[in-house]
């Protein structure tokens, strides 16, 4: 998707559908063992606006939201996804927000079809929000079909979440947690301004 904003006029605006093939993780570690949950399919369609500032190569974008919802992330383990849910925000803040702002292609990209982006994203969690960079991966599967790929390790802490302790207290979460996105993404351009 990505590359297809660099070699549009600035101003360009485009529908996207999240594959249903796409998925995004949560994994961990615990006293006792590791975890990973998981939801996939559950990531709607949405516009994106993307400007390309005039001698840069950084692409800056309006309403490339992802929301997902807590409850749609799978553990495995029905005791460990009422945890999750109720810490990452449970029904007061019961989406996983995920924004784009910003992306520059790195110079060691290898062409346009495949490469790595620099992107800063906005994430909120559990009513709290947070602005980082995360390194991308992209690749183009067809002229309008990208798939978008990395992770990022954060704390759960940062978002104002006391780790959840399961089994009664007898399982402690750690604090550190890897969020894992794999999402193939199908577009379209909707409007160009040059």
């Amino acid at each position: 998707m990505l590359p297809l904003f660099v070699m549009a006029g600035s101003g360009s605006m485009y529908s996207y559908l999240v594959s249903d093939n796409s998925w995004i993780s949560l994994s961990g570690t615990t006293s006792i063992n590791s975890f990973t949950c998981t939801s996939a399919g559950e990531i709607p369609r949405g516009f994106i606006m993307a400007d390309i500032l005039p001698g840069s190569n950084a692409i800056y974008f309006s309403d490339a939201n992802l929301d997902v919802p807590v409850t749609s992330f799978d553990c495995k383990n029905r005791m460990m996804n009422n945890d999750l849910h109720k810490s990452l925000g449970g029904n007061d803040n019961p989406t996983i927000k995920i924004k784009l702002l910003e992306a520059r292609m790195m110079y060691n990209a290898q062409n346009d079809k495949n490469g790595k982006l620099y992107t800063t994203v906005e994430i909120s969690i559990n009513g709290q929000t947070k602005i980082t960079d995360v390194t991308v991966g992209y690749e183009q599967v067809n002229p309008y079909s990208f798939l978008i790929s990395g992770s990022k390790d954060m704390l759960m802490s940062e978002f104002g979440i006391d780790p959840p302790s399961p089994m009664l207290g007898m399982v402690k979460v750690h604090n550190k947690v890897n969020i894992h996105f794999h999402l193939l993404i199908e577009t379209s351009l909707i409007t160009q301004s040059n």
